[in-house]
Formats: structure tokens, C-alpha cells, sequence
């Protein structure tokens, strides 16, 4: 095990190397890459999750939804909260680190060989694919990482696409209004996808044609009509996920980043005493703060990325907007003075994975 955990540890070294923050428009080296891989995408049957938020709950509910009902399951998500692991699950367990370590290396051999320079979402995405088609899924339930048009998990075929909610998100890749954002999300959708959708009507006009197409209003209802569409008969199961929406000790978890989720976020249970945040350069981070209750104290802080807002650019945004702020050089120096009050700790979910790694939750120590 000692050998393997080396080799593994190697091998994410590599992955490592491509950099996760690193985002370059194109389908190109995707099409190069699964081509090599023998196009597994293609001997998949797939259920796409685009849209603003609810992506990963809804492909967790759908994934554990199946399961529980025999049906054999791949599960890819994204971003992780601890490690890697998390992105890419056969029915609900993680894939085990000999068979990552052993897809990860082929893919290296291949990219190294025909020099493909993929980025490190690519690489899982691919790695995604190879491995459901070795395992013979029932259904491959794909998360769209960023936007959908060039996003590498739509080098599929949709067989049935779940656009979930529109917001403004991501506007430096995917413009600025709601109407961008929709044409460049509900790319994912082909000549013979079924389309599920919680969009407002006035934007289903930006909706590709499609093979056939339904409303819901939230992830019970999206459930409900893929379960439908793949003509099974069963319950849904909503599942709770770290990182969303989850209570431990005095602190509420959740990875809500951009104004849409903690606006919902804050209505569902809003009297706390302090809200924890550290944040990403490109979000909006103006409107999201001024969404916070004003009677509340705002623990700004760094996170471990170069892509972190910094927390005295975050601690200036408050005063400027007359909230009570203290800065923080680390999530878990924040989580250590909030411990004693009611603390709504969000904004990315590398400050979530802090906040959990502080309190030794479950999975926080996951290879």
C-alpha cells in the first residue's frame, strides 16, 4: 500500500503541475485527447448538469436517486472540497486510488507521447469518461464545469440535459448579462436531447431546439422528469452534501460564490451573528457583500490560491459599504475567534475546505 500511495502521490504531482486554476476556451485538445482514449464519450449514455447553481446537489440527488434504484451509476463533479477522489464516483463510493492512479497514468502516457497540453479539468473530465465506459455504467451523470459551449465535459452527447438556475457568474468567460450567459450554457443541448430546465421562461427562447423539453421549478422537479424520461419508476432522494448547506457546531458550511446562491443562502436562515468569508478575484464581490445583513460582523480572509481575494481588498469593499469587518490571514484564525457564535462560513469552497479541515469533519483527511 506504502508503494502505491507513492506512486499515487506522484502521480497527482503531475496532475498538480497543470495548474487547477488554469482556464483555456476550446474543445480542441479534448477531441485530441479522447480520440487516443478510444472516444469513450461515445459508448455512454449521458445525463449533462448545466446551468448557475444546484449543479452538484442535483447530480449527487440524481446519482444516489439511481442507485438506490439498481441502476449502475458514474457520478463526475466538480471542484473538490478535500480531495480529488470526490470528482469521480462509481454509484456513491469514491474511485479507489489504484484505478485514478492507473487512469491518470495512462493519460500522461498519452499526453506526453502525442504532446496534448490538457488542462488539469480536462484530464479528469477524460479520465471521468474512460473510467465509467470501463465500468460499464448505466449512466454517466456529468457536471458542466464552466459555462457549457467550450466546457471539456460536452465533448459527450447529451441524452438528457438539466439546466438548473441562471445567475450572472463567471461574466469574464461568459459575458456579462443573462442572456450570454444562457446562449453559452444551454450549449450542451443537441438535436436529440431531452432538455429539463428551472430557467424563467423568458430565457427558454435561448434554448437550442431539442428532441423534448420540460420545466421545473427545483431539484425534486428535475429529478422527477429525468426519472420519467428514462422511463424508471421510483423515489427521489434528495442527499445532503458536505459543503452545502451543513451544520456543524455554531457554523453553517456552504459553498455558495456568487450573489444568486448566498442571497438564497441568507433567506433559508439569516439571524448570524457573523458571516466568514474568503472569496476569488473574479466574482462579484461588491454585490455579494452588500447582500449580508448589516447587524452581522463580516470575518474577511486569504485563502490558499493565487486566484484569492485578499483580505484587506475584502475588508475595504465592507467599510465602504458600512459593514463592522475584521481581517483574518487565515480561514481557520477566523474560525477560531467565531467559534462561540453563530457563524455562516462561505463564499468559495476553498474556505469551506478550510473551515471543515479546522473542525475534522468528515473527509477532511481524504487521499
Amino acid at each position: 500500500m506504502n508503494r502505491l500511495k507513492k506512486r499515487y502521490s506522484k502521480i497527482l504531482d503531475w496532475l498538480e503541475s497543470l495548474n487547477e486554476n488554469k482556464i483555456v476556451p476550446g474543445l480542441d485538445r479534448m477531441q485530441e485527447l479522447m480520440h487516443y482514449l478510444g472516444n469513450p464519450e461515445k459508448e455512454l449514455d449521458i445525463i449533462m448538469i448545466g446551468g448557475t447553481n444546484a449543479k452538484g446537489s442535483t447530480c449527487f440527488s440524481l446519482n444516489s436517486t439511481l442507485t438506490r434504484a439498481g441502476i449502475k451509476t458514474g457520478c463526475f463533479t466538480s471542484p473538490h472540497l478535500h480531495s480529488v477522489r470526490e470528482r469521480i464516483l462509481l454509484g456513491e463510493k469514491l474511485i479507489p486510488i489504484d484505478e485514478l492512479h492507473a487512469c491518470l497514468s495512462k493519460i500522461k502516457e498519452i499526453t506526453t507521447e502525442f504532446q496534448i497540453k490538457p488542462t488539469y479539468f480536462e484530464v479528469l473530465t477524460a479520465t471521468a469518461y474512460h473510467y465509467f465506459n470501463s465500468k460499464n455504467v448505466d449512466y454517466a451523470i456529468m457536471e458542466i464545469g464552466l459555462g457549457g459551449e467550450w466546457d471539456a465535459v460536452n465533448i459527450g452527447q447529451a441524452r438528457i440535459a438539466i439546466l438548473t438556475t441562471l445567475g450572472l457568474d463567471h461574466e469574464e468567460y461568459l459575458g456579462k448579462t443573462l442572456e450570454s450567459i444562457a446562449i453559452t450554457k444551454s450549449r450542451i443541448v443537441k438535436d436529440k436531447t431531452v432538455v429539463i430546465t428551472g430557467w424563467p421562461k423568458e430565457y427558454h427562447k435561448f434554448i437550442p431546439q431539442c428532441w423534448n423539453f420540460n420545466y421545473g421549478k427545483d431539484i425534486n422537479d428535475w429529478i422527477r422528469y429525468a426519472l420519467k424520461v428514462l422511463k424508471l419508476s421510483c423515489s427521489v432522494n434528495i442527499v445532503s452534501i458536505p459543503g452545502r448547506y451543513e451544520i456543524a457546531e455554531n457554523f453553517i458550511l456552504d459553498t455558495a460564490h456568487n450573489t444568486q446562491a448566498i442571497k438564497f443562502l441568507l433567506n433559508k436562515k439569516g439571524d448570524y451573528q457573523k458571516i466568514l468569508i474568503g472569496i476569488l478575484k473574479d466574482k462579484d464581490i461588491e454585490k455579494i457583500i452588500c447582500s449580508f445583513p448589516k447587524d452581522c460582523e463580516i470575518l474577511v480572509c486569504n485563502l490558499e490560491t493565487e486566484r484569492s481575494m485578499s483580505s484587506s481588498k475584502l475588508s475595504e469593499i465592507c467599510l465602504k459599504h458600512g459593514y463592522q469587518n475584521k481581517e483574518f490571514e487565515r480561514v481557520s484564525d477566523a474560525m477560531e475567534y467565531a467559534a462561540h457564535h453563530k457563524t455562516l462560513v462561505t463564499g468559495s469552497f476553498y474556505t469551506v475546505s478550510a473551515a471543515r479541515e479546522f473542525l475534522k469533519l468528515e473527509g477532511y483527511d481524504e487521499l
